[in-house]
């Protein structure tokens, strides 16, 4: 009987725990250091292999305030004029404040008691007075003022379609957390060729503000 004297097995199983913690801490190495084993024989670093991420779900941290609100600004002005060239009736509703579509309803109701020629002659969003294009499109639009914590902004644009082009200006104001508008702006040119502007709510104003005898002249 081949008999192995106590210490031997001793340094046997010394020799066996220490082979395996060494490999043990020799694969967490390499899993430490990133890297992957595909395959025998066969290994790669974790860099050189490609995520593929869907873009949409990808949440941009680097924008700003500004931008994410300019952005915002820009799709409703885009929204806007898709529902004008649809000729939709609802667009004072979903796109105007509480302030404008109150001095609108104040107007309208003037000119049923005393005009004889309503105050409004063209659409005020399309400054047409025939159903609109199914081309307005809103083009180089730029913005004049933004101010996120006063809830103020001036974009200016121009409105273009096979009909006419048309520049025009919208001042914004947050109302309730949304971003709509407070006043319309068309520039046009006088006769000789200085651009001059119309504020339809400092009009609207004026005409309130006049007497019936007045409002009711041609």
């Amino acid at each position: 009987m081949n008999y192995k004297p106590a210490f031997m097995r001793r340094m046997t199983i010394v020799m066996v725990v220490t082979v395996a913690l060494v490999a043990a801490v020799f694969v967490s190495c390499k899993y430490f250091r990133g890297q992957i084993l595909d395959g025998p024989g066969m290994e790669r670093d974790s860099a050189d292999y490609s995520v593929k991420v869907d873009s949409d779900s990808i949440v941009r941290q680097d924008i700003t305030v500004d931008e994410r609100t300019k952005e915002k600004i820009v799709g409703i002005i885009h929204d806007l004029y898709v529902a004008a060239s649809q000729n939709q009736s609802d667009i004072d509703s979903r796109f105007a404040c509480r302030a404008w579509c109150d001095m609108v309803a104040a107007v309208n109701k003037k000119d049923n008691d005393v005009a004889e020629i309503g105050f409004f002659n063209d659409d005020y969003w399309t400054m047409m007075q025939d159903d609109n294009p199914n081309d307005l499109e809103a083009r180089d639009i730029q913005f004049e003022q933004l101010d996120t914590e006063q809830g103020r902004a001036m974009v200016n644009f121009i409105l273009q379609s096979s009909v006419q082009t048309v520049h025009m200006k919208f001042v914004f104001c947050r109302d309730d957390g949304d971003w709509l508008i407070h006043d319309i702006i068309r520039f046009y040119n006088e006769p000789d060729d200085k651009e001059d502007s119309f504020s339809f709510m400092t009009s609207m104003k004026d005409y309130l503000n006049e007497s019936a005898e007045t409002a009711s002249e041609p």
